[in-house]
């Protein structure tokens, strides 16, 4: 079975929310894509249906999934940030 393509952004979303403490959406898509060397192509790549871009609907994917789990609040509108377990996640990706 193949897993969906939003699950690659987990760590990296986790790493950039330890690393800024809390960020709005573009922030974090913005530092994601830096951490990440992301080129352009795949950054401006969209859905063809919606004309929604490809990688920022991938992140908020991840997002909500890692809110689902307890990693992420959702208690501030436009603001993403960890909770105590996200915090202790992403440490674990840097020991």
């Amino acid at each position: 079975m193949k897993k969906p393509k939003f699950i690659r952004w987990f760590k990296p979303l986790l790493e950039v929310l330890l690393e800024l403490g809390s960020a709005t959406p573009n922030e974090v898509t913005q530092r994601i894509a830096e951490k990440e060397s992301l080129d352009e192509e795949l950054l401006n790549k969209r859905y063809l249906k919606t004309g929604v871009l490809i990688f920022n609907n991938q992140v908020a994917f991840a997002r909500q999934y890692l809110i689902w789990e307890g990693y992420l609040t959702s208690s501030s509108r436009g603001v993403w940030s960890l909770t105590d377990k996200g915090i202790e996640k992403a440490r674990t990706f840097n020991e």
